[in-house]
């Protein structure tokens, strides 16, 4: 847990540092892997599959808000199914008008919401968003996932029945649409999927909003059960069949990525809880406040140190010394060479050293 934290701590550290790099790559990734997953789906329109059409519109979509990339996708969409059935592409651009009307009334600024939704049902994972969204959003979420759901069904429709697509725009452009609406929406299990992701949704904002501890490891787990009973209760009832260890994985897979994300929103010491209570004129408060768990990130001094120059420093002292000492030696040689004594003064010297 403590490394976490301190990963924690380094990402919050550099995301405030560099913020504005860090948001606008992950707007640059998230348009990419939108325009990605149109392309790789209904590539029926071979100009816009060129990748660099969508790293383009990705670097554009970096200076616009969010719901531009939503608005940018829609269109892809549309375009490609144009190119391969006209009546698929007015549908496609109904439901688009109808999700756009909703999401501008009841749930704007949840873009972000709707471009992750297809993304996540083709990561296998599709439970991630209801759960991480009723941990840190709002029931209005509900929302931009429900017309997430749709697309992904809608685009993945177009692509397991293309030929049948085909075959409707022969028969007219009226026909074509009734037959198109027919089965998208008589879909059984993208409704099952809707009402599953909205109940588990709320059950986790819910739950997330009690006063008890652990309540969003409690959320997570609950949302997840929920989801578990109610697609295996729906798939039984109306006799689908399903890989229901995918489903299991993906579950479990859905609780760590939940748990390991809610540590880095928000992470409490529910040991050091604290129950207050106090009143004023009018109400008596009752209040538990649960502190923070904050580590920040260890600082490295780091102290260089240039041993070549440490060498060469110690080299040419013991240079300077020898030098030193080389020039010193002739020196003294020439003093004593220079006093020249008779024999006389000699012989003085040596009885006077006799003598003592």
């Amino acid at each position: 847990m403590d490394k976490l934290l301190e990963g924690r701590a380094y990402i919050l550290k550099f995301y405030a540092r560099y913020s504005r790099c860090v948001d606008a790559a992950l707007k640059f990734v998230l348009a990419f892997m939108t325009f990605s997953f149109v392309n790789n789906h209904v590539g029926y329109f071979e100009t816009l599959t060129n990748p660099l059409i969508a790293i383009g519109l990705s670097v554009i979509c970096i200076f616009l808000p969010q719901s531009m990339t939503a608005l940018f996708g829609a269109l892809m969409i549309i375009i490609q199914f144009l190119a391969l059935a006209p009546g698929a592409a007015i549908v496609a651009c109904l439901v688009m008008l109808i999700m756009f009307s909703f999401y501008f009334r009841f749930a704007p600024g949840k873009s972000t919401v709707l471009l992750l939704t297809p993304i996540a049902f083709s990561m296998r994972i599709p439970i991630l968003i209801p759960i991480v969204f009723g941990l840190i959003s709002a029931p209005a979420c509900a929302v931009p996932i429900t017309f997430g759901v749709i697309i992904y069904y809608m685009v993945t429709y177009v692509k397991s029945y293309a030929t049948v697509v085909e075959t409707m725009a022969e028969a007219g452009v009226m026909e074509e649409i009734t037959l198109f609406i027919q089965q998208l929406f008589s879909n059984k299990e993208m409704w099952m999927i809707i009402i599953s992701f909205t109940i588990c949704l709320l059950f986790v904002y819910n739950i997330r909003c009690l006063a008890i501890d652990y309540v969003s490891e409690i959320a997570v787990v609950a949302g997840v059960l929920v989801h578990l009973i109610m697609m295996t209760f729906g798939y039984v009832m109306m006799d689908i069949n399903v890989n229901y260890l995918e489903l299991i994985l993906s579950s479990v897979f859905t609780v760590i990525i939940a748990i390991v994300l809610k540590a880095f929103v928000m992470s409490v010491d529910y040991s050091r809880s604290e129950h207050l209570q106090f009143e004023d004129d009018e109400y008596y408060y009752y209040v538990k406040a649960v502190p923070k768990v904050t580590m920040a990130a260890p600082e490295k001094t780091v102290k260089k140190i240039n041993v070549r120059q440490e060498t060469e420093m110690i080299d040419t002292e013991e240079v300077k010394q020898s030098l030193d000492r080389t020039q010193k030696q002739p020196v003294q040689e020439e003093k004593i060479n220079e006093i020249d004594l008779d024999e006389s003064e000699i012989q003085k010297l040596i009885e006077q050293e006799l003598n003592r």
